[in-house]
């Protein structure tokens, strides 16, 4: 029994199949893996490079959720690895958020179970990966497009027409980078900085982003 689990240890660490057909070819990985856990000791994982090998090798054979994270994606991301018997637990980290430009990540906490050959998971929490944005001072901006459409200046910014409504871009104005959420929000909070700031010189909104003095936005 030692010879073969030994021969199952050096297996794995000799290198990672890169090719389903190749996992397929080595046997029941399953079974190997559960051998290789029976001299684990139960509580935390010391060794998880090792497993990350193990489990990236047979996690085309799981059930349950296995197939909605791809097998490679564990392998140097396992975090708090827990050993309870017949369950292995650990979180991993999720980067679908930061490629849409999201600042914090998705922590996903997985649990395998060797018994029933299934691999489950549930939202662990987020995690913050990169800096935020700093809040961003609307109010200047506002004054200064403000101060432009009530003195009539041309600017590419803004978009006149015959009749004085004026356009205005505002993905020059605050372009469309960052996070969506953000994005957005700092547009809502110029909107109305501006608005507010045409009040008091007798303009208003009349659709998004199209403002004309209010004598004309009447006769519209």
């Amino acid at each position: 029994m030692k010879e073969e689990r030994k021969k199952i240890t050096d297996r794995v660490s000799k290198g990672i199949p890169n090719r389903r057909t190749d996992m397929k070819s080595d046997g029941n990985i399953v079974e190997a893996l559960i051998t290789y856990m029976q001299n684990v000791p139960p509580g935390k994982v010391e060794d998880v490079r090792a497993l990350e090998r193990m489990l990236f090798q047979c996690w085309h054979e799981l059930g349950g959720d296995a197939e909605s994270l791809q097998g490679y994606k564990l392998l140097h991301r396992m975090e708090d690895v827990e050993w309870d018997p017949p369950e292995i637990s650990f979180t991993i980290e999720r980067h679908g958020a930061t490629v849409m430009g999201s600042t914090r990540a998705d922590l996903h906490r997985w649990t395998v179970d060797l018994e029933k050959g299934v691999a489950e998971y549930g939202k662990w929490g987020m995690r913050q990966v990169r800096a935020k944005q700093p809040r961003l001072d609307v109010n200047p901006i506002a004054h200064e497009i403000a101060d432009l459409i009530v003195n009539h200046k041309d600017d590419n910014r803004l978009k006149w027409y015959e009749d004085g409504r004026v356009t205005v871009a505002i993905g020059k104005i605050i372009p469309d980078t960052g996070p969506k959420d953000t994005l957005s929000a700092r547009r809502k909070r110029f909107r109305r900085a501006l608005e507010e700031r045409l009040k008091e010189h007798g303009w208003e909104e009349i659709r998004a982003n199209v403002y004309a003095r209010k004598e004309k936005a009447t006769n519209e």
